[in-house]
């Protein structure tokens, strides 16, 4: 769907002149040249007249085609008739025309027009085949040129010129006035331009083939649009349109990344690749589709709704209230649901084509069409209504006498009354003075998206993101919820949500439905109210299986409300997200350690969980842990590695509570000669006067096996310590045997004997000295001394 002025076909006509003569001699025309029917022009035929038609076959041929609206054609014919007379105005005003009319191409139509305009006659006769002059529209033509490109005094001298030169019953006349009162309106939008940041959004959506129609989805995730591009597999082919040299209109839809980029589209599965179908809007919950069909000639508004994991087969919009015989182009619903606008040429209207809206009966369906009014409808054509999160900012496009040039985008908003108040031309930059069209923004206003044709564009008609610190909504909330699914299963489609409000002046129960591809789901709130939230299933489950409430900010600027929510299927019931935090510090110093990498695993399953550098302040933070609830008996293993430190891994067993923060802080010893790998290791015990290595005591020696698999660069000793009670060269003789039997092991594991050594120490290097436990005052913390000198220590020697 490429939206023109409602009067675009007549100027397509050619030439008024021409019009005119034909209607008055339709039957001498095809009588003279019944081989004219454009039905018999194929490549070949094309291709023939290029390599040997006349001039006066090409001169005839070529107006025939272009009154026909064959463009593209003839453009290919007026190529050959420039070679033939470069000079020659009539010829330069064709290509001129041509390319300007075709594809708005303002830069390649100027320097031909330029020529054009150098002689013209007002008695031009375009089949004529001795003409060497141009219309007087050729400087209309030249105007409109300059317009669209931002030349203000160029394109008022050649209006009027044009003016000037004109018959007062030129079709064009009424066109030149109405273009002359836009350059008024555009020197004074460009003298005062908005403060606003403008970007083509780039060549993973906008490629050399028209992009338009955007729909921004509420959070600004995805970008649904159309584009008329050739299919890979070249099944379009066949639907390409000779007239303009354009493949059919498909629907695509494009995701922002997590670098803020957007990925390469995927085309809609509905899309055929002979039939147009153009982006309308998009349901918040992204499962309906709006489609603009021309199936009959009338063109009307279609919608494809998505379930079992696609969009399916487009269908009618069966109300005869809003389809009807007329054209309809596009429609929106408010965000809440509650509105319907749509776009139609009907009779009755204020002008070409006019915004109507309707609102939701009790029964679901829409109430009888009312014309938006006269500060949103005027005598030319409005189009692409849009309603922002706040169900009362409505923004819009016209091509009326306060335009900039072409369509320009409109913004009003809805009073104390329910009415409409008097719209505001959003300005330069953001009209431009080309056809400006189907803005969208995210649920703060503060970014929009729109179609236009400017000079940095890669097609046509681009897409280009618009952010702006004017426009933002006020005075609302927005509930921004996410349903995750435990194991990562997808979501079921019936899982609903009721939204109430609980104090406010209005009370209503809103049922949402969260996206499908991520558990999104999005609405407008008050603020400064309470709110619930329901949980059910509306086939096959629970009905309000969880709940809670929540406030909103009293506030008048916008804010929003996020909760996230874990759904487990199997239970049908919401459980508690967990996530971790914690902060690695050095051994000795207590430093903070920044760039620590951590790897978490999940014990139990084996699952990677998640790989995470700590920040500047050495701390770190998990996203949420799924398919975790309260009661869990969980074992985390958490591995630690930094350049210049000993590589760790921590198990961390716990028993899941109330608490939705668990905390894992730990440390790190530097790989260093005299540092202790043994950080992480239990006491090791042995059986009385033996050195056996027990089960439990292997259990920790692990520890040390995987200490130094993951740092195969160190080398230990490992030394065995007794208490002072005892003879010496018996404890010595006892921890030396304990110690060698505990080197044996690790290096049983695999680890070279030569990267360890056992050495026993007995009593000489107490920890706690002997004066010390004789003047603690209770047995027990004597024995506590005793342990902490019965110690196994692995230090690094090399």
């Amino acid at each position: 769907m490429i939206v023109r002025p409602t009067t675009k076909l007549i100027e397509v006509g050619l030439f008024n002149y021409c019009v005119m003569k034909l209607c008055k001699s339709t039957t001498v025309l095809i009588f003279l040249f019944p081989f004219l029917s454009f039905s018999q022009y194929d490549e070949n035929r094309v291709s023939e007249l290029i390599n040997k038609g006349s001039e006066s076959e090409l001169v005839m041929e070529s107006s025939i085609m272009i009154q026909e609206g064959y463009l593209y054609q003839a453009g290919q014919l007026v190529d050959k008739l420039l070679q033939m007379n470069p000079a020659s105005s009539n010829y330069n005003y064709r290509r001129g025309f041509i390319y300007f009319e075709m594809s708005t191409d303002f830069v390649k139509a100027m320097p031909y027009l330029e020529k054009a305009v150098l002689k013209t006659d007002k008695k031009y006769d375009p089949f004529n085949t001795k003409e060497l002059a141009a219309p007087v529209d050729a400087f209309f033509e030249l105007g409109k040129c300059y317009h669209a490109a931002g030349n203000i005094n160029k394109a008022e001298e050649f209006y009027n010129k044009f003016l000037e030169s004109s018959i007062a019953k030129s079709n064009n006349v009424f066109f030149a006035k109405l273009y002359l009162e836009q350059c008024k309106v555009a020197r004074t939008e460009f003298a005062s331009p908005k403060n606003v940041y403008l970007k083509n959004i780039g060549s993973a959506v906008n490629t050399e083939n028209p992009e338009f129609s955007p729909v921004i989805s509420l959070d600004g995730s995805a970008l649904y649009y159309t584009s008329r591009r050739k299919w890979a597999n070249g099944a379009s082919d066949k639907g390409l349109d000779s007239r303009y040299n354009l493949y059919p209109e498909d629907i695509y839809v494009s995701y922002r990344d997590f670098d803020s980029t957007w990925m390469q589209p995927v085309k809609l599965e509905f899309c055929d690749p002979l039939q147009n179908e153009a982006t309308l809007a998009v349901s918040p919950d992204e499962r309906r589709v709006y489609v603009y069909q021309d199936t009959k000639g009338n063109g009307d508004i279609f919608y494809s709704d998505f379930s079992t994991n696609k969009f399916q087969k487009v269908t009618h919009l069966d109300d005869k209230k809003i389809n009807t015989n007329d054209w309809e182009t596009h429609v929106t619903v408010s965000p809440d649901g509650q509105m319907l606008y749509f776009v139609s040429n009907r009779k009755g209207g204020m002008g070409g084509r006019d915004i109507y809206y309707c609102l939701k009966q009790k029964d679901s369906t829409w109430g009888n069409p009312v014309n938006a009014g006269p500060n949103i409808n005027g005598p030319m054509d409005d189009e692409s209504p849009f309603v922002s999160i706040d169900n009362g900012t409505l923004y819009f496009s016209s091509n009326g006498n306060k335009s900039m040039g072409g369509f320009d985008i409109f913004m009003s908003k809805l009073d104390s009354k329910g009415q409409w108040g008097p719209a505001m031309n959003l300005g330069s930059p953001i009209n431009s003075t080309c056809d400006d069209l189907f803005y969208t923004t995210t649920t703060d206003g503060l970014t929009g998206y729109l179609t236009s044709i400017r000079v940095d564009g890669k097609g046509e008609k681009d897409i280009y993101e618009i952010k702006n610190n004017y426009l933002g909504v006020k005075n609302i909330a927005v509930f921004k919820g996410q349903i995750n699914v435990i194991g990562g299963k997808p979501l079921p489609d019936d899982v609903y949500v009721n939204l109430k409000c609980v104090d406010c002046q209005n009370p209503y129960d809103r049922k949402l439905f969260p996206r499908i591809r991520d558990g999104v789901l999005m609405n407008s709130l008050e603020p400064c109210k309470e709110y619930e939230i329901t949980f059910s299933y509306e086939k096959n489950g629970k009905k309000n299986f969880y709940s809670e409430k929540f406030k909103t900010d009293c506030t008048k600027e916008y804010s929003e409300v996020y909760r996230e929510f874990w759904l487990d299927i199997d239970k049908q019931m919401i459980v508690k997200p967990y996530y971790i935090v914690g902060t690695i510090t050095d051994s000795k110093t207590n430093a903070k350690l920044a760039g620590v990498s951590i790897n978490l695993i999940n014990k139990k399953t084996g699952e990677k969980l998640y790989q995470l550098p700590t920040n500047t302040a050495g701390s770190y933070k998990t996203d949420t842990l799924g398919g975790m609830k309260k009661g869990d008996n969980v074992e985390f293993a958490l591995t630690l590695e930094k350049t210049g430190y000993i590589t760790m891994t921590y198990d961390v067993p716990m028993t899941l509570g109330d608490n939705s923060e668990i905390r894992i802080d730990r440390s790190l010893a530097k790989n260093e000669a005299g540092t202790d790998i043994g950080l992480n290791v239990n006491p090791i015990y042995f059986d009385y006067n033996k050195w056996d290595i027990r089960p439990d005591a292997a259990k920790e020696l692990d520890k040390i096996v995987e200490i130094m698999k993951k740092n195969p660069n160190i080398k230990i000793e490992l030394g065995s310590h007794t208490d002072s009670r005892g003879k010496d060269d018996y404890n010595i003789k006892l921890s030396d045997q304990r110690a060698k039997a505990s080197a044996r092991y690790i290096v049983s594991k695999g680890i070279a004997a030569g990267r360890i050594t056992g050495k026993g120490y007995g009593e000489t290097k107490l920890k706690v000295s002997d004066e010390q436990i004789n003047n603690m005052p209770k047995w027990d913390e004597k024995e506590k001394g005793h342990q902490l000198n019965r110690r196994t220590e692995f230090i690094i020697v090399k």
